[in-house]
């Protein structure tokens, strides 16, 4: 029971992630909520079964169903990453609804980090209203063990953006990680995003002298973490 209860969450989290594309994309262009998708090169409105999450891309062999035009990768595999980010969400509580939604908005924030090295801040202002919300109920809550964790990885993540190293967003997406989940979570987060970016640099997989976007790295730690809870 508990295997088909995650696979119903990562089929559930693969339709997010397919529309979070959808948004991030279309965000301050067109309507994202009403119009069917379509293809980006030739327009052409796409079918229900062009929309199954993964399904459609491996039936199509990654190319657009009319136009025959390869369909980046990056889709796929943001479905299937987004799969896993929800496949242990209870979507049955309020808390497991939070949890979605945060989690949602910074899937928003990584794809458009990833597509243009920057993000609207409006895609995370859901996930700052329930951290501002769950941090004013659990405030008691807050440890001693919790602020040595938090404070120095915050005074470095402002001394970095004070050098240009690191963008706002960046310290934004950590607020919300630490404040919602936990100071300990959001710096494992971090953690293996850093360790993830360090194997590419290592094996010339990135420019080293190119801006590079780092949320969606980091959402690849928070999927780890999720996952190892």
């Amino acid at each position: 029971m508990n295997l088909l209860y995650q696979l119903t969450n990562f089929l559930i989290g693969t339709c997010l992630a397919s529309h979070a594309c959808v948004i991030a994309e279309r965000a301050g262009k067109e309507d994202f909520i009403f119009t069917r998708s379509k293809c980006t090169n030739c327009k052409q409105q796409l079918s229900l079964l062009d929309e199954i999450p993964l399904v459609s891309y491996l039936m199509l062999k990654g190319r657009c169903r009319y136009c025959k035009v390869h369909i980046p990768c990056e889709y796929f595999l943001i479905e299937f990453l987004g799969g896993f980010a929800f496949c242990k969400i209870d979507f049955s509580s309020i808390s497991g609804m939070n949890t979605a939604l945060v989690l949602f908005s910074l899937l928003l924030a990584a794809i458009s980090d990833y597509q243009s090295k920057e993000f609207d801040v409006a895609f995370i202002v859901p996930a700052f209203i329930i951290t501002t919300i769950h941090l004013l109920v659990n405030f008691k809550k807050i440890s001693s063990v919790d602020l040595i964790h938090f404070f120095p990885i915050f005074a470095l993540f402002v001394y970095e953006i004070f050098k240009n190293k690191l963008g706002f967003g960046d310290l934004l997406v950590y607020l919300i990680l630490a404040l919602y989940f936990s100071p300990q979570f959001a710096n494992l987060a971090f953690l293996v995003a850093s360790i993830i970016l360090i194997i590419l640099f290592k094996t010339d997989e990135l420019d080293r002298k190119a801006s590079v976007a780092f949320i969606p790295f980091i959402y690849i730690g928070v999927i780890t973490q999720l996952l190892y809870k």
